[in-house]
C-alpha cells in the first residue's frame, strides 16, 4: 500500500478524485501521494512520488463532454450551473494548471542542492523525472477522440480518460501496468540514479514545510529531516477545535504540536497562535525552533511561552509565589483580567504541551483565552509519567475542554516510543517499579488513562547504560569528565551530550573542571533567564535540571549525583518518594543513544540498580 496522505479523502472531493484516491492508495509501499497539497498557496490535487519513478503531478477533472464549449490547450470555456441558472466560466486546461504547479515545486526543490544535478551540462537541476498528467473522469475516450480533443488539446499520452479510469478502479489491472502508464506521462524520460532515503525525506520537507523537524549537514549538502509517515500522517489528519493527544514519552507528541503550529500559521496567516507549557526551558526550545527557521520568518508570529509568563503577562503583575494556593490564585486573577478582554486580544489557535504538568483551572484559563471557546483551535498533548507536581484529577468537561470523541494514542501510534532505545526505557522502568501501583493512575476518572511507557514499546535496541559507582565526589566528577571526552571522540557534538543533575552544589566546581579540559558548557538551568533564553543553536554540553529537561532530550545523557536523590527509598511509598523516582525516569528518559549513570557507592538506591541487572557496573575507585 502506498504512503497516502492524508489517510482519507475528505468528502468534499469529487467522485473522480475519490476514484483516483483509491486507485493511487493500492500502489506499493515505496509510493507516497498526497492529496491537495499546499505549494505556495496552491493545491494540485496530487503528488505522486517514488525513487524510481520520479515526480508526477495530476489534475482531475469531472467536467462532461457536453458542459464543454470552447477548448484549446491552454483553457476551457465551461457551462456550469450555479444557483439555478446557467453561466460560462473559463478555465486552465488541467495539464496547463498542472504545469505551473510543477514550475513552483521545480523552483522549491532546486534550491536543495542534495536533488539537483553537481555538474555537467543539467548542473542545479532535478537530477530525477518530473512531469503532469490529468484525469478526465467523465469523458470517455471514444468521446474525446470523437472530437480530436485527444490530439493536440488532452492527448492520450498524458491523460486518463473516463474508460481507463473506471477500468484501474476494478482492481484487475496489476500495479507494474498502471506505474508504467503512468510514467508515459513523463515529457522527458532519463535514466537517474534510485532516489536515496534522505532524498526522499528532503522533498517531502520541501513539499511540507511544517513536517521538516531540523537539518543535517551531509557532504551532498544540507538534508531535511522530518517526521515520519505515522506522524506525518496524525499531523495532516488534525481536525479543527478541541484535541487531546495522549501517549508515552517520547512518542512525537512535541514534534505533533510543534508541525501543527507551523500549518496553522501557513494556512492562515493573520491567525493568533499561542504555545504554552509549563516548562520554562521547553518554552524556550520551543521558541528557538519556531523562530529561528530563517527560511520560514512567518513563525516568529507564532506567540511561545510558558504559563506562569502568560498569565503574569495577562494580570499585568507577579503574584507571590511563597503565597498558598499560588497555581490555583494565578489561574483565578488570569480568568478574571481574560473575562474583560476584547476578542481580538484573544487567541485563534492554543497549543499546550507537557499538559500533565499543568493545574485543571489552567486549562479553563487557555479555554477562555480562545476568540471562540467552544469551537476554537485547542490542542492538548500529554502524558502520565512524567508528573512531578501533585495535580489532582478533574473531568475535562468541568474545565471547559470538549474531549468526547476528540483524544488520539494507540490509532497513531502514540503507544510507541521514537525516542529512546530498549536498553534505556528497560533501566528507566526499573526506576518505577517498586511505585508502579501508584504510578499508573488516570489524570481523569473513567475518561482518560496515560499509558505506562514499556520497554518493549521503544523501536530501537542500543547499549546498555552504564553505572558508574566512585569512592568520592573528587573521582565521581573526573569519571564524568572522562565520559564527555570520550563521547565527544566517538562523534557526538558537544550540544548533543546532557548533564542531568537535581541540586547544584557543586556545578561550579565540575564546570570549572569542563572549562580547564576545553570541553564548553552551556548552563541551562543556572538561572531563570537562562532557562527562558534556551537556544538550541549555543554550543556547549547542557547542564540542566531534571524539572528543566522535562520534554527535551539528547544524544547522550549523564545523570550525576544519584546521591542526591537518596529520598526515593523508603517503605510507605510517599509523595515525596515517587516524585523523587519521577525524577530519575525522566532524566533517564531524555537520553535518545546512551545513558550513563554516576553515584557515590554510598548511596541508597545502588543496589536496587546494580541488583536490576540493567546497567553495565564500572567501579572507578
Amino acid at each position: 500500500m502506498a504512503q497516502i496522505i492524508p489517510d482519507r479523502i475528505p468528502a468534499k472531493a469529487s467522485a473522480g478524485e475519490k476514484r483516483l484516491y483509491n486507485i493511487l492508495s493500492r500502489l506499493p509501499d515505496d509510493f507516497s501521494v498526497w492529496y491537495e497539497p499546499d505549494i505556495n498557496g496552491r493545491y494540485p490535487d496530487f503528488i505522486i512520488l517514488s525513487p524510481d519513478f520520479g515526480i508526477l503531478i495530476i489534475e482531475v477533472k469531472g467536467w462532461y463532454f457536453n458542459s464543454i464549449l470552447k477548448a484549446n490547450s491552454y483553457s476551457f470555456e465551461i457551462k456550469w450551473k450555479q444557483d439555478g441558472r446557467e453561466i460560462n466560466k473559463t478555465e486552465k486546461s488541467p495539464l496547463i494548471q498542472g504545469r505551473d504547479y510543477l514550475l513552483e515545486l521545480i523552483n522549491q526543490l532546486q534550491t536543495r542542492q542534495i536533488l539537483t544535478h553537481r555538474s555537467g551540462n543539467y548542473q542545479g537541476k532535478l537530477s530525477f523525472p518530473h512531469s503532469v498528467g490529468a484525469v478526465m473522469s467523465n469523458i470517455t475516450y471514444k468521446k474525446a477522440s470523437e472530437y480530436q480533443l485527444d490530439q493536440q488539446i488532452l492527448p492520450i499520452k498524458k491523460v486518463i480518460y473516463r474508460d481507463e479510469l473506471l477500468n484501474w478502479e476494478e482492481g484487475k489491472v496489476p500495479n507494474e501496468v498502471i506505474i508504467q502508464r503512468l510514467k508515459k506521462m513523463f515529457k522527458f524520460q532519463f535514466e537517474f540514479p534510485k532516489l536515496t532515503p534522505e532524498q526522499i525525506t528532503d522533498i517531502k520537507g520541501s513539499i511540507y514545510p511544517e513536517i521538516v523537524i531540523g537539518e543535517q549537514k551531509t557532504d551532498a549538502g544540507t538534508i531535511l529531516k522530518t517526521l515520519d509517515f505515522q506522524q506525518e500522517t496524525l499531523a495532516k489528519s488534525i481536525g479543527d477545535g478541541h484535541r487531546i493527544f495522549f501517549g508515552v514519552a517520547g512518542s512525537g507528541k512535541t514534534l505533533l504540536l510543534i508541525s501543527r503550529a507551523k500549518s496553522l500559521v501557513n494556512h492562515n496567516h493573520n491567525y493568533k497562535i499561542l504555545v504554552v507549557c509549563y516548562n520554562v526551558s521547553l518554552a524556550g526550545y520551543l521558541r528557538s525552533v519556531l523562530h529561528q527557521d530563517s527560511q520560514n520568518p512567518q513563525y516568529q508570529n507564532i506567540e511561545v511561552t510558558n504559563f506562569h509568563n502568560w498569565a503574569n503577562s495577562i494580570i499585568g503583575y507577579s503574584e507571590n509565589k511563597q503565597g498558598e494556593n499560588y497555581d490555583e490564585k494565578i489561574a483565578e486573577e488570569t480568568l478574571k483580567q481574560l473575562s474583560n478582554y476584547s476578542n481580538e486580544q484573544k487567541y485563534d489557535a492554543i497549543l499546550i504541551d507537557e499538559a500533565h504538568t499543568f493545574v485543571p483551572s489552567w486549562f479553563k484559563c487557555c479555554v477562555n483565552a480562545l476568540k471562540d471557546s467552544e469551537n476554537g483551535d485547542l490542542m492538548i498533548v500529554a502524558d502520565g509519567n512524567q508528573g512531578f507536581y501533585q495535580r489532582s484529577k478533574f473531568i475535562w468537561k468541568n474545565v471547559g475542554v470538549k474531549a468526547q470523541g476528540r483524544t488520539i494514542s494507540k490509532k497513531f501510534d502514540l503507544d510507541k516510543n521514537y525516542r529512546n532505545t530498549q536498553q534505556i526505557l528497560l533501566a528507566a522502568s526499573g526506576i518505577l517499579k517498586p511505585i508502579n501501583d501508584r504510578v499508573n493512575q488516570s489524570l481523569e476518572e473513567q475518561e482518560i488513562s496515560f499509558p505506562l511507557i514499556q520497554p518493549t514499546q521503544a523501536l530501537r535496541e542500543g547499549e546498555i547504560p552504564e553505572l558508574y559507582l566512585d569512592s568520592d565526589s573528587e573521582q565521581q566528577d573526573k569519571s564524568i569528565i572522562k565520559t564527555i571526552q570520550k563521547l565527544h571522540k566517538s562523534g557526538l557534538d558537544f550540544n548533543e551530550i546532557a548533564i542531568i543533575y537535581r541540586h547544584n552544589t557543586r556545578l561550579k566546581s565540575i564546570i570549572s573542571m569542563m572549562d580547564k579540559s576545553d570541553i564548553p558548557t552551556y548552563w541551562v538551568s543556572k538561572n531563570k533567564k537562562s532557562k527562558e533564553k534556551y537556544n538550541l543553536n549555543l554550543k556547549g554540553v547542557r547542564i540542566i535540571t531534571c524539572e528543566s529537561s522535562l520534554g527535551l532530550e539528547f544524544k547522550a545523557v549523564l545523570l550525576i549525583w544519584l546521591e542526591q536523590f537518596d529520598d526515593c527509598i523508603g517503605k510507605n511509598k510517599s509523595d515525596a518518594e515517587i516524585l523523587a523516582r519521577r525524577k530519575i525516569y525522566v532524566g533517564m528518559t531524555r537520553a535518545k543513544e546512551y545513558l550513563h549513570l554516576f553515584s557515590n557507592k554510598n548511596s541508597k538506591i545502588i543496589p536496587e540498580l546494580v541488583n536490576g541487572n540493567h546497567f553495565n557496573i564500572i567501579n572507578e575507585g
